[in-house]
């Protein structure tokens, strides 16, 4: 399987750990260049839908949340144009268990359609995961419900990169939250038991080095954020992502349960 891994060309570190990880698994791969958040284009921020996303956040996507959306947009683009049945994408703070050839080969050789297994897992509280079919001897397909967020590592066939850049013609969550939206976007998204990749960053995030989340008093905010109005349109749209997410993830089980 083609394996592609996001990579900001000033990352130097992480690209060399990345290639040791790789090298030590055996597995070949290319970078792509992430597109850096400190050099946007207006073309680029022209992708960003403010009206919308006003309605469910105070604060704008960052400069640096831009770069990643078009960096994936980018991978996804250019596995439809290669033609290719599926790619594994990988961001260049995972960190790779010792299995993850075995579980891409595996998933690889899946007959079943998807459009989407992501290769980590969150564990956050609350979280839900609900097995669905085996992958390998050790490790089974699930549904990954409402909490997951993250592009760590995931597969995605060449069917579900074009489904998601139809549904999402302009950027309004920021792209791991709009991946996992699968009551929104139509994607049939699996999850795995045992993850077979994680996050680690080394304590220093380059999508917060825009985004002052950590000095809430610098983050940029939309104006009039904190008006009656787009307080009730944040909790109207909170409230009716709620609903839907449940309603679509009891779907997706009873679609796996038929199978």
């Amino acid at each position: 399987m083609r394996i592609i891994v996001i990579n900001l060309a000033r990352a130097d570190e992480r690209r060399r750990k990345m290639a040791r990880q790789f090298a030590g698994l055996g597995l070949d791969y290319e970078i792509l260049e992430a597109t850096d958040g400190r050099v946007l284009m207006p073309s680029d921020r022209a992708l960003v839908d403010d009206s919308s996303r006003r309605c469910i956040t105070p604060y704008p996507l960052s400069d640096n949340e831009i770069g990643c959306w078009i960096s994936h947009r980018r991978a996804m683009l250019d596995l439809i144009v290669s033609g290719q049945d599926m790619a594994a994408i990988v961001e260049d703070d995972a960190e790779l268990s010792p299995d993850f050839s075995q579980v891409i080969a595996a998933i690889a050789a899946l007959k079943d359609p998807f459009d989407v297994i992501d290769l980590h897992r969150n564990f956050k509280k609350g979280e839900i995961f609900t097995p669905c079919r085996p992958l390998s001897a050790d490790n089974r397909l699930g549904r990954i419900g409402y909490t997951h967020m993250n592009l760590t590592a995931y597969v995605i066939s060449r069917r579900g990169a074009q489904k998601f850049i139809v549904a999402t013609p302009h950027f309004v969550h920021a792209v791991d939250k709009e991946l996992h939206r699968y009551w929104a976007n139509g994607l049939d998204i699996y999850g795995l038991e045992r993850p077979a990749a994680v996050q680690n960053d080394g304590g220093f995030s380059y999508i917060d080095e825009t985004r002052n989340q950590d000095r809430p008093a610098m983050r940029p905010r939309y104006p009039q954020a904190d008006a009656p109005y787009w307080r009730f349109r944040r909790w109207l749209s909170r409230s009716c992502d709620s609903v839907m997410k449940r309603i679509a993830y009891r779907r997706m089980i009873r679609k796996s349960r038929g199978k």
